[in-house]
């Protein structure tokens, strides 16, 4: 059946009603029945069924919205159905709103009876789209591919026993591939890994449709996953070696260096025990004879486990400094 376009059934709605007064003047009275409050305003909605069959209920709302509005002219709907509105309801003239129904269908599943409705073209995408899950020795009246049509019965047998198969990734590993004759910090991925994939098989036992249990027995890998190599610089820059001494009592992390350019970081490492610090260079000016690379602040002589009366460290290497440290 052909719909009926927007603005005759809108025309006729609103002529029903308006009213002229019969003392020959142009003033309108609004009917009282339909509009029975100030901000509401006359809606129609055509309803076209799953099989292109056309309705048509009219009312009065306050709108807000699509949903609003179907409530109040009483008219169910359901999630999966389609609605449009013209003119845009925030306009507040009203309108005519366009409900296109979802096919439906009956589902037995098992003992259980339900109604599902699906825009889907065949029966296994509604399965799919509905989380319908099928063992292997699960019957069903249709083939997946059998065209869906609105009213169909839909019937499954559901196996005591049956087998499942869950299929699952499994995750590749990364391989750390360390290269002392290449600078700390970079990393190339010399093989690039990528996933495998199982299958696991589970036999579940269900009774009148209800599942009450499920066992893993077996699993089957169907593809290794390929590791992924990556190539990782260890080498570290060595900026000086020498001795240290100390020149300025403060809190700060501080080293003065002749050769290290003002404001970088550097690690500092005592190789006499092992402790290390990070501090940023202060600028030149180191006087000392007998091979002292830096001055340190009393804060960073004293963390490389040295006491300020020690005076000087004798032998620290200034390396490049890395975040990751």
């Amino acid at each position: 059946m052909t719909s009926i376009p927007s603005n005759i059934v809108l025309g006729l709605f609103f002529s029903a009603s308006v009213a002229f007064a019969s003392n020959g003047t142009n003033d309108i009275n609004l009917n009282s029945t339909t509009l029975q409050a100030q901000n509401s305003r006359p809606f129609v909605v055509e309803i076209i069924d799953a099989k292109g069959q056309s309705s048509t209920v009219s009312g009065i709302s306050a709108g807000g919205s699509i949903e609003n509005i179907l409530n109040d002219l009483k008219v169910t709907y359901y999630p999966e159905d389609m609605t449009s509105v013209f003119p845009e309801i925030k306009m507040g003239i009203g309108g005519k709103i366009t409900l296109r129904q979802a096919p439906d269908y009956i589902l037995i599943d098992g003992k259980k009876k339900s109604v599902i409705r699906s825009w889907k073209p065949t029966i296994g995408e509604i399965f799919t789209e509905k989380s319908i899950e099928l063992g292997v020795d699960d019957k069903v009246n249709f083939a997946p591919e059998t065209e869906a049509i609105s009213g169909m019965e839909i019937k499954i047998n559901r196996v005591s026993k049956t087998t499942v198969i869950e299929p699952e990734i499994i995750a590749y590993k990364t391989v750390r591939k360390e290269n002392p004759n290449v600078e700390k910090g970079n990393k190339t991925v010399l093989q690039k890994g990528e996933n495998g994939n199982k299958n696991k098989f589970y036999l579940v036992i269900r009774e009148d449709g209800e599942q009450i249990s499920k066992t893993l027995t077996k699993t089957e890998t169907t593809k290794e996953p390929t590791q992924e190599i990556v190539e990782v610089g260890t080498k570290i820059v060595v900026l000086d070696q020498g001795k240290a001494t100390w020149y300025i009592r403060t809190s700060q992390m501080l080293a003065a260096s002749n050769t290290i350019p003002k404001g970088t970081k550097v690690k500092i490492v005592n190789l006499n025990n092992g402790k290390s610090v990070v501090a940023t260079t202060s600028g030149g000016g180191i006087y000392h004879a007998d091979n002292v690379v830096v001055d340190l602040s009393t804060a960073a002589f004293e963390a490389l486990g040295a006491t300020l009366g020690t005076g000087k460290l004798s032998n620290v290497r200034v390396e490049k400094y890395y975040p990751e440290d």
